[in-house]
């Protein structure tokens, strides 16, 4: 299971994780992103690791295992 974590001191509340993939990402009514939980969609972790390497505050963080 792939496992996303988001700062959110570091969070800018721009909004592009969600943009992403809103299935994932969400803002919280103080404007910074939040993830959803633990990721069990196969091939996810490809996904998450470009979305984390978007972030603009490089506030996003993967843990995973591929195969």
């Amino acid at each position: 299971m792939d496992t996303v974590r988001v700062d959110r001191d570091l969070c800018l509340g721009t909004g592009l994780c969600q943009s992403m993939d809103p299935g994932l990402f969400r803002l919280a009514e103080d404007g910074r992103a939040v993830a959803l939980g633990p990721c069990d969609r196969a091939g996810l972790l490809e996904r998450l690791r470009e979305i984390a390497e978007c972030c603009p505050a490089g506030a996003i963080s993967v843990a995973g295992e591929e195969g």
